[in-house]
């Protein structure tokens, strides 16, 4: 080992390819070395063909620290004849056990320690990360770096390790990037992380079955059909969620099938329905068109409400959090409560919790049944109450004459309100279908 030397700090330059760029509030650093002096020593390089000047390795925080504080000189370990890679990787196993580095850093140094030729194993062996930490670090490492430094430095922004892994789940990369642009806040970002998520899942699967249908000589039906579910001129032979499961097999249709994608979430197997032997009357058509308007209307609160199920789980884990939870949360929870007029069932909390009825899960699942009563028992609070909110907003915000029905919609609207300040959003149809003004409504005469 070399011995230690004073070397004048003006004669001490920053490495180019320091992994960390921001070397972070130097105050107490600052001051502790006024009053104790530097403690520790630096590592430093001789610069090739400048006789007395050297390139840091180790100590980049502290020879800042010490020209701020004054400091002349500082005790420096010099060493000679390191390669380009073997300085990098010096620096990196050196900062990559800061606790103090930021997202962007850590996650650029283990890439960076990638591209040098180490692999995972050797990177967790150097640096005593696990491999799962480095791995998500170098997916975090394949966004838009630009645009990951923004957002890491908005304050009001307040991105988190948690969020990015939400971000991770999305397989395709520019994907990711495009939601972290979009999304205006942590929370934000989770839920359009999740929404992401759902319609690559959604895609993948229509693939999947576009391949099941082509082995079956089943067509894709003509355009327009996907917007013809309740149209009476098609009957619907089966039907799959495109975020569900895939089946192993199809049965075998009759000739003529043809597939429709309808609402992007429910994939169908069709036949042109049978023709009417007569002409409906002015009073049957108008009747058919409402119930068209219905069952279309019922469809679109069943989707709204299956996001709604999934958001308050999301807060319910914990994976989903406001930016803090205080009283007027609290406030704004006991308002939509009362708006919604909520009685706090277990039933309801049983199906939201598992799909089944009270009865179903105590005498036929025992097990599962137990295991709800211990995720009940844990529920803050502040967490039950929103997870019997899912019981509040299972009514239909029209009436018989498909009309909209201001007070039911009231208690949905309640309820998105409050959700909003965790970072639930709707679609600009969705809106339509809370404030009354879609079309699918009929107009009171």
């Amino acid at each position: 080992m070399s011995d230690i030397i004073n070397i004048g700090v003006e004669h001490i330059h920053p490495h180019p390819e320091n992994p960390r760029k921001d070397l972070g509030d130097l105050t107490e650093l600052v001051e502790s070395i006024k009053k104790n002096g530097v403690m520790q020593n630096l590592t430093v390089i001789p610069i090739d063909g400048k006789s007395g000047e050297y390139t840091a390795i180790i100590g980049h925080r502290r020879h800042a620290a010490a020209k701020i504080a004054g400091i002349k000189e500082l005790p420096c370990r010099i060493i000679e004849g390191l390669s380009e890679k073997e300085q990098i990787s010096t620096m990196l196993e050196e900062n990559m056990q800061r606790n103090d580095l930021t997202i962007w850093e850590q996650a650029n140094g283990f890439q960076m320690m990638l591209d040098l030729g180490e692999t995972e194993e050797q990177i967790a062996e150097k640096t005593g990360f696990s491999r799962t930490t480095i791995r998500h670090r170098l997916n975090i490492a394949k966004l838009n770096q630009k645009e990951l430094q923004k957002k890491e430095k908005d304050e009001n922004f307040q991105l988190t390790l948690k969020d990015l892994y939400e971000l991770e789940k999305i397989a395709d990369v520019r994907t990711r990037d495009k939601v972290l642009k979009a999304a205006t806040d942590s929370r934000d970002l989770v839920w359009k992380a999740k929404q992401a998520v759902t319609e690559e899942t959604r895609a993948k699967n229509k693939k999947l079955f576009d391949e099941l249908f082509k082995k079956a000589g089943i067509k894709k039906a003509p355009d327009g059909a996907e917007h013809e579910r309740y149209s009476g001129k098609w009957d619907i032979l089966q039907s799959w969620q495109l975020d569900k499961d895939m089946p192993k097999s199809l049965k075998k249709f009759k000739e003529g099938a043809l597939w429709v994608v309808f609402w992007n979430s429910e994939i169908a197997v069709i036949v042109p329905a049978k023709k009417q032997n007569r002409e409906l009357s002015e009073y049957e058509i108008k009747e058919q068109e409402k119930s068209k308007a219905k069952k279309e209307l019922k469809q679109k609160h069943k989707a709204l409400y299956a996001e709604i199920d999934c958001f308050i789980m999301g807060i319910i884990t914990k994976e989903i959090t406001p930016l803090k939870e205080n009283v007027e949360l609290y406030k704004a929870l006991t308002m939509a409560a009362i708006k919604g007029n909520v009685d706090y069932y277990r039933s309801d909390l049983v199906n939201f919790y598992s799909g089944k009825s009270l009865y179903e899960l105590e005498h036929e699942e025992p097990d599962k049944y137990k295991e709800f009563l211990d995720w009940e028992k844990n529920l803050s609070p502040l967490h039950l109450a929103i997870a019997h909110m899912t019981s509040i907003k299972k009514c239909e915000m029209y009436n018989y004459n498909v009309e909209y029905h201001q007070e039911n919609a009231s208690k949905v609207n309640a309820i998105v309100d409050f959700l909003a300040m965790y970072g639930f959003s709707v679609s600009e149809e969705e809106k339509r279908v809370l404030d009354g003004t879609h079309e699918l409504y009929r107009k009171r005469v």
